[in-house]
């Protein structure tokens, strides 16, 4: 089980570029944004792959910058070079099967039906690693794979923002005293109301 103090990476997936800055698929770019602005990076640098930021209350942040469905490699160059095991990644992102403004935490799991997910999988070489999902899906979706690279509507922004600000109390959370307790708080049938 993961400890409180064992997180020592958290990643939000997303797409690079300002195409892409506002849609579905970029809501764990979204909620790394949040937590750099309620505690700004004392350093930030770029990989080849990855955004990185370090700050003082969530430690070290990632954004891949390699789209989406390569999202592992980045994870597995910083995991090598700091030294990290899987359940000490912290993986924030959308989940087209979740209601919009659903949050749900788990400790490990497959990737379901998640490219970016699975890319990890496969470059960690495990799904031991905690995650953060968060809903998107509205009843406007009919096809994912467009409705994920749509922006969000001026209609869901309020639940949209009020979902990541719940994201970052449930980050908060699970850094102060871990996943399970997250869990039970994030993990019952609950929606930010619109």
């Amino acid at each position: 089980m993961v400890h409180a103090s064992k997180i020592k990476l958290i990643a939000g997936l997303g797409n690079p570029g300002s195409k892409y800055e506002r849609n579905r698929h970029n809501v764990g770019f979204l909620v790394i944004d949040r937590l750099v602005e309620l505690s700004p990076a004392m350093k930030t640098r770029s990989t080849e792959t990855a955004e990185l930021f370090e700050t003082k209350d969530y430690g070290l942040l990632c954004k891949p910058m390699t789209y989406m469905n390569r999202s592992g490699r980045p994870l597995l160059e910083v995991s090598r070079e700091t030294a990290l095991h899987p359940e000490e990644i912290l993986v924030i992102y959308d989940d087209f099967a979740l209601e919009l403004g659903m949050i749900r935490i788990r400790a490990s799991g497959s990737s379901g039906g998640h490219n970016g997910v699975q890319s990890i999988i496969d470059h960690l070489g495990s799904t031991h690693f905690p995650r953060i999902r968060l809903g998107i899906q509205t009843d406007e979706m009919e096809s994912w794979v467009e409705f994920v690279l749509q922006n969000f509507k001026k209609k869901e922004m309020k639940v949209v923002t009020e979902m990541i600000d719940a994201c970052t109390d449930a980050v908060e959370l699970i850094l102060k005293e871990g996943i399970s307790t997250a869990m039970n708080r994030y993990n019952r049938k609950q929606r930010v109301d619109a």
